[in-house]
């Protein structure tokens, strides 16, 4: 009990170091829980929803009405005939309808009931946005319709009105469900089959036998889109990736680091003890009990500090899995709670913080108790950077804070380590920003030369509209690994509408086969290369040879000329897919498959990086805090271990600011050698993040961290330095000139 008393007693004394110690634990630990938790019910919110209400493998449209129940037979498959009708309720209010589905893609009811006859449910968000509650009456299409309920669609979870927009306003654009009857009366509705197969594994290649049953009789498909290529639902599982690894990489790295932190922290502690500990011992504890003792230190620490912090991610879980369901609407039909996140939360830091306490005290006991009770073993012995320095000529101040560091490698060691993991944790939210204007400005600015994309139903021969260029495209998937899609684009060999540029910024045209960067990394591919890939429209494999690697980062594409691309995927000499244009243009209802405006992705990127702000500069905040923490206890740490120099320092009259610039400003370089070395520790960290996300990601981000960046974050760095050394200026000045004469006579 008396050494517990010591304990907390100790604690308290020095309670700003270890109430640091606890919040650092307790915020890493909070993210831990809180984004893994998120992730997993995500991911089981998604999968459970998909399965009951039996999201679609793919969506197709033909140019004649097939037998559905015959096919669905064949190919052991549901299909059925749905569609969809885009119907403005105001004047710049789109409402897209959904005819109701009943063996697949099966809306899910929120609030309220199915539709019946003039009877419509429509998604939450656009009905309180726009002010329409269940049993109100809205016009669509010269046609009065009840609200029936709320509804959720598995196929049009993510609700944007296209890839282009990426975020959603409910005000402009909406989702609604009505009977079959309902909507064959609506006018300019497009039929649309959904299938989903029932054997879930190879389907890709089940697709492929679906596409070549439906021309072997001459039917003509004006559409198809599998479900992975579509935003509305690809949307989720990438997210879902996204945050699976985030939650795993950030919290874990950052719990990890911490741990790692606080062990070195907790050595420095220690061996400062050592004369309590040489006490303890002649006054015969036991080592037993002196090891328990100690270890109280770092399990108080860890316990409180990740406990709270694992709490508050549970709770913060909750709020965090609603506010993603407001991006990506699903019904929840369970919650899970993985208690194994708490005990690894927990365990983690009890076990390497105790782990070194344990081994840095044992290793303490083996020394004599009376060399303990003198401050330890005495090595006066200067060390090898000590010796190769040449100080002479240096002036006092400088000598002094040079000899501060090099002869107390370790403690320079846990300074630097701390300031390079403050720089990572301060500088992580403004290289995602980096990363994504990069991205922007020197991908798809750069690289598209037009402002909108027309892609056809079906190919088209002979000259394209004037003003416009062509194009083919071809949507493949790699031979032996059919999860890795992307398209290869055939290009006019002296295009002016797509701009590339070698690594070493001179720009050249696709006359040969050119993959981008981000494609190449991802396929492990360099120029002589070669590619094996099967197209997944009939299933026909090419090996393709890699002539030209284009240093852009504005997607995953493989350009080759436009002949070359006809002969080698089976089109005639004069077909293309697409064109492009400066100047908005109309086709016949029906002609069209997709259009993309090169404006509104950049616009939609804008918004998004708009809503990244309120998190990235919360993350500078939250770091700036961290930061401060970590380099405060560090900086904290060097005052206690200097105590006998500056208590020296005021015997012989130095005044409060000399002995600040020598003991807290020795420590400058350190702090800047810390920042320097942080940037591409944070660089290679976040590579190897992005790296992880390739496979899910719909455009590969470049790792970037703007100049200006780099400086705010080296002036945040020093702010909080500077206000740590203020802080830490109060213990100096608490410190007695007494100090020295005790040491003097111990």
């Amino acid at each position: 009990m008396t050494l517990f008393r010591k304990v907390i007693r100790t604690m308290l004394e020095h309670k700003a170091r270890y109430i640091g110690a606890m919040l650092l634990l307790m915020i890493s630990s909070m993210m831990f829980v809180m984004l893994n938790m998120t992730s997993i019910n995500l991911h089981n919110a998604f999968t459970v929803f998909s399965e009951r209400n039996v999201l679609s493998d793919a969506e197709f449209s033909t140019g004649s009405e097939i037998d559905a129940d015959a096919l669905g037979e064949q190919f052991d498959a549901k299909v059925e005939l749905g569609g969809t009708a885009d119907c403005e309720v105001k004047p710049g209010q789109t409402l897209r309808v959904f005819s109701m589905m009943n063996m697949v893609n099966t809306p899910a009811v929120q609030e309220g009931n199915l539709p019946g006859d003039s009877e419509i449910m429509l998604d939450r968000l656009f009905a309180e946005t726009n002010g329409y509650k269940i049993g109100d009456t809205i016009t669509i299409a010269n046609k009065d319709f009840t609200v029936s309920g709320y509804t959720l669609l598995p196929n049009f979870i993510y609700v944007i009105k296209s890839k282009e927009v990426m975020m959603n306003d409910p005000q402009t654009f909406g989702v609604g469900v009505v009977g079959k009857t309902d909507f064959n009366s609506l006018p300019d509705r497009s039929e649309v089959y959904a299938i989903r197969f029932d054997e879930r594994e190879n389907i890709k290649a089940q697709e492929a036998a679906v596409k070549n049953e439906l021309r072997s009789p001459g039917a003509q498909i004006t559409n198809w889109q599998s479900t992975e290529k579509k935003v509305n639902v690809s949307y989720v599982p990438m997210e879902v990736s996204v945050l699976s690894t985030m939650s795993a990489a950030v919290p874990l790295a950052m719990l990890a680091l911490t741990c790692v932190l606080l062990g070195m922290l907790m050595w420095r502690i220690i061996k400062s003890e050592s004369v309590i500990i040489g006490t303890f011992y002649a006054q015969g504890y036991r080592r037993r009990e002196l090891r328990r003792h100690y270890l109280m230190f770092p399990l108080l620490v860890s316990v409180i500090g990740s406990a709270i912090g694992s709490i508050l991610g549970l709770i913060l879980a909750d709020s965090t899995f609603h506010f993603m369901l407001t991006a990506f609407p699903m019904p929840v039909y369970e919650t899970i709670f993985n208690p194994w996140l708490i005990v690894f939360a927990v365990l983690l830091p009890i076990i390497i913080l105790c782990g070194v306490t344990w081994g840095i005290i044992g290793k303490i006991l083996k020394t004599p108790p009376a060399i303990l009770m003198k401050g330890g073993e005495v090595k006066n012995k200067t060390n090898f950077i000590e010796r190769s320095l040449r100080l002479d000529r240096l002036g006092f101040t400088t000598k002094f804070q040079i000899r501060e560091q090099v002869r107390s490698l370790s403690r320079t060691f846990f300074l630097l380590f701390g300031v390079v993991v403050a720089t990572m944790l301060m500088l992580y939210g403004l290289t995602m920003k980096s990363s994504v204007d990069y991205m922007l400005n020197e991908g798809v600015k750069e690289m598209y030369n037009l402002k909108y994309e027309y892609v056809f139903a079906s190919d088209k021969t002979g000259t394209p509209p004037a003003g416009t260029e062509q194009f083919g495209a071809a949507y493949v998937s790699l031979a032996d690994n059919e999860e890795v899609s992307f398209y290869v684009t055939g290009v006019l060999p002296n295009t002016e509408r797509i701009r590339l540029k070698d690594t070493f910024g001179q720009t050249f045209k696709p006359d040969q086969t050119t993959i981008t960067a981000p494609l190449a990394q991802k396929l492990n591919v360099n120029e002589g290369g070669s590619v094996t890939v099967f197209d997944t429209e009939n299933g026909s494999k090419h090996t393709l040879i890699i002539g030209k690697v284009a240093d852009t980062y504005a997607g995953d594409f493989l350009f080759m000329p436009l002949n070359q691309f006809n002969s080698e995927f089976g089109h005639p000499a004069d077909a293309y897919i697409g064109i492009w244009s400066d100047e908005s243009m109309t086709f016949a209802q029906g002609k069209i498959q997709s259009v993309k405006s090169i404006d509104a992705i950049i616009t939609g990127f804008g918004k998004l990086i708009d809503q990244m702000g309120a998190m990235i500069y919360g993350l500078i905040v939250a770091a700036f805090i961290l930061g401060l923490i970590i380099i405060y206890i560090v900086t904290g740490l060097v005052v206690d271990e200097s105590r006998t120099s500056i208590s020296l320092m005021k015997v012989f009259g130095y005044r409060k600011k000399e002995i600040g610039r020598l003991i807290l400003g020795s420590n400058t370089f350190i702090v800047v050698a810390g920042y320097l070395l942080g940037i591409p520790a944070l660089l290679g960290t976040v590579g190897a993040l992005y790296g992880s996300l390739t496979e899910s990601l719909q455009i590969v981000l470049p790792v970037k961290l703007n100049v200006w960046y780099m400086l705010l974050g080296f002036v945040v760095v020093m702010v909080t330095f500077e206000l740590a050394k203020l802080i830490c200026r109060r213990k100096v000045a608490r410190i007695p000139m007494s100090e020295a004469l005790k040491a003097g006579t111990e």
